[in-house]
């Protein structure tokens, strides 16, 4: 009887690794790691892989059929997809859209991401934690979201930490327009919002920027060049060679990095600030930014109180500050 019960189990096994994750998309679901919010419920024993990657099968609306038709689930598109998200196909608001599942077959595709604890998505999402690329099938946009973040530098300058869009999990911008370098001008900001001092509470930060940015201003990407964190990390966002969206009337000609926090009324801790010398610095040798270069405040060349005026009284001391727009 015993014999029967393994050979039984040995057969299930085998039917399992043959299907990949075929028997939760006949059952109407998506098999996805269970970190991740399920717009239903939750089953075992229908997807391949380890056992945190379950079949989340959603709860079905009429208008949602469209979706359920193309062999999808609809769910809010701020949710990891580990295929590709498709628009006009869900009820409810334009953020639920279609996840279409990638599917794994013999020998599971996507396995080196699953290897790695993560989940292969579409990068025009964010990732809760860290991207990574090479280790999911499919288009280059389908990349794998380990969901602990990994500090990852980018190894641009020797003197400073710019921690990569990759490792804060950011989204693929929606277009990207190149500047001409070295520029003119940089420009200081602040987020005017919350503080971090620590990488994990500036990566949260770094993420709500950008889809605030995105997805409130209808921006194509995070507006700042850089931003700093009280941790003394740089922290990358649309880079040297990208034109901004921080400056109005001069994100051609200048780069520009942003405190995180509000510095109306007391200034950025030593490291932040040493550390967006040293970027000027490190821009400078790179070829990135003039050495002739001009540093401005936001409020130079616009009505706004940015960057607060605790940090705006000590940009004034720094050596290439000007008083007046360019």
């Amino acid at each position: 009887m015993l014999m029967v019960r393994i050979i039984s189990m040995m057969n299930v096994e085998n039917v399992s690794f043959k299907t990949g994750d075929q028997p939760c998309i006949d059952f109407g679901g998506n098999c996805q790691y269970d970190s991740n919010p399920c717009s239903g419920s939750y089953y075992s024993g229908k997807c391949s892989g380890s056992t945190n990657r379950r079949c989340c099968k959603p709860t079905t609306v009429a208008g949602d059929q469209p979706c359920i038709d193309f062999g999808g689930q609809c769910q809010h598109d701020s949710n990891p997809c580990s295929g590709s998200y498709y628009s006009g196909k869900c009820s409810g608001s334009a953020s639920n859209r279609c996840c279409k599942p990638a599917v794994t077959g013999i020998f599971d595709v996507d396995q080196p991401c699953n290897d790695l604890g993560g989940s292969c998505q579409d990068d025009s999402n964010t990732c809760s934690g860290s991207y990574y690329s090479g280790k999911c099938t499919g288009s280059s946009t389908r990349r794998c979201c380990k969901t602990t973040a990994v500090e990852q530098d980018t190894g641009d300058c020797s003197d400073v930490k710019i921690i990569s869009r990759d490792s804060w999990g950011a989204r693929r911008p929606g277009s990207t327009s190149t500047i001409y370098t070295p520029v003119p001008d940089f420009f200081i900001h602040h987020t005017d919002g919350g503080y971090c001092t620590s990488f994990s509470t500036c990566i949260l930060k770094m993420k709500g920027i950008q889809n605030y940015h995105m997805d409130s201003r209808n921006w194509a990407d995070i507006g700042y060049s850089f931003l700093v964190g009280e941790d003394g990390k740089i922290y990358e966002g649309r880079g040297w060679d990208k034109v901004g969206a921080h400056t109005s009337g001069y994100n051609s000609r200048g780069l520009a990095a942003s405190f995180m926090g509000n510095f109306a009324t007391r200034a950025p801790n030593s490291a932040a600030l040493n550390a967006v010398k040293k970027l000027i610095q490190c821009g400078i040798s790179k070829g990135k930014v003039s050495h002739y270069y001009a540093l401005f405040g936001h409020r130079d060349v616009t009505s706004t109180d940015c960057p607060g005026t605790a940090l705006y009284n000590i940009i004034k001391t720094w050596p290439r500050f000007k008083a007046h727009s360019p």
